[in-house]
Order: structure tokens, then sequence, then C-alpha cells
């Protein structure tokens, strides 16, 4: 009997104890709610918005006097079109081996050769031989001038041809050209006289030596490959004889004479053309993006100044989301806004010459980006962006994160800018990639995922 009673008081115990204890926490929720203002009382939702459209657009004037390569050839794309290229360099002596003599006495010309690397990469189809001829330029560049692809050399260089090569496949050694013409011969002449001060300073070299166009030959085939070069990788190089008197009759030695085309050490200018022909393909309507054009399916982005996808949101867009700001509460704070952006075809040939990264910018011409996509930040701080924009291979899309540009779109809805171009990341202009994207009109459409915070 007192066992039972035992048994029955410790039960009343805890059962007080319970009570107790969830009494209090009960109070405390109340009072903490109480104690918070309420102009600081917030709320989290998640939400999805429609309402992005997108059209084919391509920079105006894309540079490529800053570029580190020089781009060759000629190439056609079922969808991409035709892209064909020329190039444009000033070189500068770099160095010599005899001593301080240079050419010395009474120099007797040897050779001419002109050597480059193709750097392991190309666009198109590098089966097909492809002739490309060396002109002198007799229009002054300069190092510290800005020039764009729509450089026009034809009209820039002289008439001879100095020396012809012809390039197939994807070599992986040095590149020799023997400078061995009748035009060639001449030109060695010119560079073995120091008449005139010519090698005692830059502008007097240029002035004489103006630099070289590299172009494809006329009979070319046009459905052929276009190559990058690293000017850096390009250099030329005169043998001549020494000798020991005016006469020329006892050799000294041996002189070479290197002449470099990289801008990094000798200010020398370079200009790429790089065009680019969509007729006959199915970019149609590239630089139609007026409110009344028909939003496109597909975004279309290309390096090398090709065509990119432009972005506007529209007024139903805006207006659901300053419509998200509703009484109780005052303002909102956007915590991730993700736009993906899905590869049209997933395969591995596609994702090979996908660009790895998508970059975001108000101006593509001059590659100013949107403040998500802040990449000399990136850079130079050594942080990682919240944009992210890089190729999800698993899920074949491009994620990209807009917080701050939707944030100030509804901070100032009327004067925030409603558009960007989507275009490749700003470390790969110079290299070969092409994507074709699922945008505004495909099915299912481009759909923000919205997470934001509501506060009183």
């Amino acid at each position: 009997m007192n066992s039972f009673f035992r048994y029955k008081r410790s039960f009343s115990v805890i059962a007080v104890l319970v009570a107790v204890l969830f009494s209090c926490t009960k109070v405390d929720n109340q009072l903490g709610e109480d104690l918070i203002p309420d102009d600081e009382k917030m709320k989290v939702f998640v939400d999805t918005l429609y309402g992005v459209n997108t059209y084919l657009t391509q920079p105006d004037s894309f540079a490529t006097s800053g570029l580190t390569y020089g781009f060759l050839g000629s190439c056609v794309d079922s969808v991409f079109g035709r892209t064909s290229a020329a190039f444009c360099s000033q070189f500068m002596m770099s160095y010599f081996t005899s001593g301080e003599e240079m050419f010395g006495i009474a120099p007797v010309f040897d050779s001419l050769e002109l050597r480059f690397t193709v750097n392991a990469s190309a666009l198109g189809d590098t089966t097909k031989v492809q002739k490309f001829n060396v002109y002198e330029l007799d229009t002054l560049l300069y190092y510290d001038s800005t020039y764009y692809a729509d450089f026009d050399p034809s009209d820039k260089i002289k008439d001879e041809v100095i020396c012809s090569f012809e390039l197939t496949g994807l070599p992986s050694s040095e590149i020799v050209v023997k400078m061995d013409s009748p035009n060639g011969l001449k030109f060695a002449q010119r560079l073995m006289d120091t008449t005139g001060g010519c090698y005692t300073g830059d502008s007097l070299f240029f002035n004489r030596f103006k630099g070289f166009c590299f172009m494809p030959d006329e009979t070319s085939p046009q459905d052929a490959a276009v190559y990058r070069i690293a000017f850096s990788g390009i250099e030329m190089v005169l043998y001549t004889r020494n000798h020991t008197d005016e006469t020329a009759t006892t050799v000294k030695d041996t002189v070479q004479v290197y002449y470099s085309f990289d801008n990094a050490y000798y200010y020398t200018g370079r200009v790429s053309s790089i065009k680019h022909d969509y007729s006959q393909t199915q970019i149609q309507n590239i630089g139609d993006t007026l409110e009344t054009a028909a939003p496109l399916d597909y975004g279309y982005i290309q390096s090398l100044g090709g065509v990119a996808t432009f972005v506007r949101f529209t007024d139903q867009f805006v207006d659901e989301l300053c419509a998200k700001v509703k009484d109780p509460y005052k303002s909102i704070v956007i915590n991730k806004a993700s736009l993906l952006w899905p590869v049209k075809n997933m395969s591995p040939e596609a994702y090979e010459i996908a660009p790895s990264r998508l970059g975001a910018y108000t101006d593509y011409t001059h590659l100013t980006n949107i403040l998500d996509y802040d990449y000399t930040y990136e850079s130079s701080s050594d942080v990682t962006l919240m944009f992210d924009g890089y190729l999800n291979r698993t899920f074949g899309r491009y994620p990209t994160d807009l917080s701050i540009f939707l944030q100030e779109l509804i901070r100032d809805p009327e004067n925030s800018p409603r558009t960007f171009v989507l275009g490749v990341g700003v470390d790969q202009i110079s290299d070969f990639n092409q994507v074709v994207l699922k945008t505004g009109a495909s099915d299912p459409p481009l759909r923000v995922a919205l997470t934001y915070t509501l506060i009183r």
C-alpha cells in the first residue's frame, strides 16, 4: 500500500514539472514578440516570377587591340554562321648575338625566318588546308590607341606579299616560315640598313617598319578554321654573316637578330579584324530589341564579339515584384534572386564548346557589368561572387543571381535599369565559345526564383 502511494506521488511531481516547463516556454515566446518594435518585425517568403523577355544583340564595336592573341582564318557553323579573322601587329628588335657590334662590318644576308605557335586552339574544321599571306603595313599602329574588330586592313597594306604559308590540323610544334621570296629578300635588305638611325629609337624604327598584316589568301576555303596565335609566341629572326673587314672576304661570325611581336615588353600596337556573318542561319533580327519586337525562344551567346542575349524585365514583372510589399509591411529585402538559363542541347559536344561562365553587362561593348557580376572586385579581392554564372553540367544550365539588380529595381522602378546583356564571362572574350540557351519564350519560360524578407 505504501509502495503504491509512493509511485503515485512521484508521477504527480513529474506531471507538475512538465506543466511548468510548457507554461514557461509559452510565456517566453509571447514576451519576446512583444519586445520587438513594430518597424523591425519581418517575415521571409519564397515566390516565383515570370515576365523575362529575351532578344539578340551584338556589340557595336568590340575592342581587339587589348587582346593578347591574334586571330586568323575562316570557319562556318550551321548555327552561328561564318567567322573570319585577320590580324596586324608591329614588331621591334629584341636582341642580337654580336655584342655591341649588331650587324658588324660588311654584313651579308643569310636568311630570314618568321616563327610562331598556334597555342593548340582553333575553331572550325582544321582538316582543311588554308593559305595565309603576310603583307607589310603602310599605316602606323599605335600602342596606346584602341582598335576594334571592324578594323579593315585591306587598304592599309602594301600590295606585295612578303611571304606565304599554309596551316592545317592543330600544330603543336613551332612553325617556321622561310621569308625567301623576292619581296622577302628585299625586306631583309631593308632590315640590315642601319642608316637614318632607325635602330636608335622606337619611333624611328616604326616609321620605317610599320608592321605586318596576316590575312587568309582569297583562294582559301571559307569553311575551314580560325586559329588563335599569341603575340608573345611570334618572332622574326634575321641571320647574317659578319666579316673582319669591309671587303667581306673573311667571315668573323654569324649574327642572329631577333624581332619580337610581344606587346607586353616592346609596346607594339596590334589589332585583330574579326567579322561575323549570320546570313542564311537561324540567327535573325540581331539588334531588334524594341519592346514591340517578338521575344525569342532561344538565346545565342558567342565569344569574340559575336552574338549575345539581350534581357528585358517586362512591366508585368516589375509590377508584380513591387507589389510584394503590402500592408502592414513597409519594405522588402531580396535575399536571393536566381535566374536559371537552361542549355538547349545537353550533350558532351555542346558542353565542350560552351563557355564555362556567363557574365551580365549593362554595356556589353565596353564590358560594363551589373553589380551582381563585379568581376573586377572578384578577381582583385579574391572573393566568390553570389552571381555564380558557371555552367552546371549535371543539370544543364547556368545559374545567375540577380539580387542586387532586382533590389535596385524595387528601390527605383522608374529609373533603374530593366535590361542587361548576357554574354560570355569577361575572361573568356578571346576564347572559342558558343552556346544556345532556352530563354524567355521557351517552354517552360524563364522564371526568377525569389527569396525575400518583408519588414514592417
